[in-house]
């Protein structure tokens, strides 16, 4: 049976025979540079050995932060940087979810939703950090967007990655007042208050694109229904370290909301994917038309220069001094920028060796474009 990948799938959705997917163009172009990946579209570049002989000529990679294909390098890169930078302190992995009602605002007004989001909860944290009663230090959390469920549904919510402690106006290391970083009812409350104030003030402003089913009036009314539930951020466990999530943060940072490997069939232009369910926790199927999946794939690329993970407090790279002043009170040496691994040494790490045909050495030089 033929393996159908994301990169042929896009393929397949652009070869002139297929309906139209009607998406923005943004993720038109998206789909395009990942179906062209890696093939003739892209041009080409010769590699040599260090003692220059020619190793082979090979595509061009998109370097799409969407593609399955080609990001894996990148994820390595982020998780090597950041993984020097934890400190070795318990930590803690948050996730602040918007309610589903507000779904037809997140389509007309995404990347103003996603700001607000991340202002929200942000400035949630800042709050509750600086409250002597909880904290009353300046810890270091970094804040990572994703808008997906498992079935690559809607569901668009923020990862916090977050130190138990921070530093005080002393430079001094203080743990939380209390067995619990901040009580989650509270961070509920004020990350629901301070979103839907920012939802009342742009209705005010008129700077929002109302879905079509949706008058000022009927917005504002759910903005009130919503103030009156519980919203849902969930505290997982602490971690020992923050090591753990950083590796689930990277998984998902770059290269889309699915892997090649849940497509399990495609017959009759319906295809078949596979996830495990958060509610059943057990592996379930879904059957979608190849247009239809496409788009659920394509509605949850990044926008294009829009950070996917933020960083905040003592784990924000301008204010390595204070990451420092951290580190010595854990015993850490201090943070210096890391050598990122190269290509070589990523393709080493999984166990893939390259060797010059010509004198069987390995190490190779920079690569060489090949004009068009």
């Amino acid at each position: 049976m033929e393996k159908w990948t994301i990169q042929k799938l896009f393929q397949s959705q652009l070869d002139g025979t297929a309906p139209t997917l009607n998406v923005p163009l943004y993720q038109l172009k998206a789909a395009q540079a990942i179906g062209g990946c890696r093939t003739e579209a892209m041009g080409s570049h010769a590699q040599f050995c260090a003692n220059g002989h020619l190793c082979g000529v090979f595509y061009n990679s998109c370097r799409h932060r969407g593609c399955p294909q080609c990001q894996f390098a990148a994820k390595e890169r982020w998780l090597a940087q950041w993984s020097a930078r934890l400190l070795n302190v318990k930590h803690h992995h948050w996730i602040f979810t918007v309610p589903h009602l507000l779904l037809a605002l997140w389509r007309y007004n995404r990347e103003w939703f996603q700001d607000k989001m991340y202002l929200a909860v942000s400035h949630t944290l800042k709050q509750l950090s600086r409250s002597k009663a909880h904290l009353g230090a300046q810890p270091g959390y970094l804040l990572a967007l994703h808008t997906w469920g498992r079935n690559l549904s809607e569901h668009p919510h923020i990862h916090c990655l977050i130190t138990h402690g921070g530093l005080d106006s002393t430079g001094k290391w203080v743990s939380p007042k209390r067995g619990v970083m901040f009580p989650v009812k509270v961070m509920r409350r004020l990350f629901r208050g301070k979103f839907l104030a920012a939802v009342k003030q742009a209705l005010a402003q008129s700077t929002l694109v109302l879905p079509p089913e949706q008058q000022t009036t009927q917005v504002t009314n759910l903005s009130n229904k919503l103030g009156r539930i519980d919203w849902q951020v969930y505290a997982c466990a602490p971690y020992a370290h923050g090591l753990g999530v950083a590796k689930y943060l990277a998984r998902y940072m770059r290269g889309g909301a699915i892997n090649n490997s849940q497509i399990t069939s495609v017959k009759n232009n319906v295809l078949t994917f596979k996830y495990k369910s958060h509610q059943t926790k057990k592996t379930e199927r879904q059957q979608v038309s190849l247009p239809q999946f496409s788009r659920m794939v394509l509605r949850h690329l990044p926008l294009k220069g829009k950070p996917t993970i933020r960083y905040y407090g003592v784990y924000h790279p301008t204010v390595v001094n204070k990451l420092n002043l951290a580190r010595g009170q854990f015993k850490q040496s201090s943070f210096i920028a890391v050598t990122l691994p190269t290509w070589q040494d990523i393709l080493n790490k999984l166990g893939t060796t390259l060797i010059c045909p010509e004198c069987g050495i390995q190490e190779r030089i920079a690569a060489a474009p090949i004009k068009r």
